[in-house]
């Protein structure tokens, strides 16, 4: 006599928690959603991606210098040939 409300109540308690978690969950992805927010969080993603960039291409720059110091050596240049044109 007792279980029918028991189970009652636990699946109203259930439905209930599951109703306002569904409800956050919505309106957390209409936040993150909103065209302010994706514009700044792709702003933020490009200015990530430019600053690696920026250091990946000094350490290759860096690397090459160094390469290039190190085969002027080993083969005795001392200038840097001219281009031909």
């Amino acid at each position: 006599m007792i279980r029918r409300p028991f189970f009652a109540l636990a699946g109203l308690g259930l439905g209930l928690a599951l109703g306002v978690w569904s409800v956050r969950a919505v309106q957390d992805a209409r936040r993150r959603l909103a065209p302010d927010q994706l514009a700044q969080s792709a702003g933020a993603r490009v200015g990530d991606w430019r600053e690696r960039l920026a250091v990946a291409v000094e350490q290759g720059r860096a690397a090459a210098a160094a390469r290039e110091a190190e085969l002027r050596e080993v083969y005795r240049v001392r200038e840097p040939l001219e281009p031909a044109e």
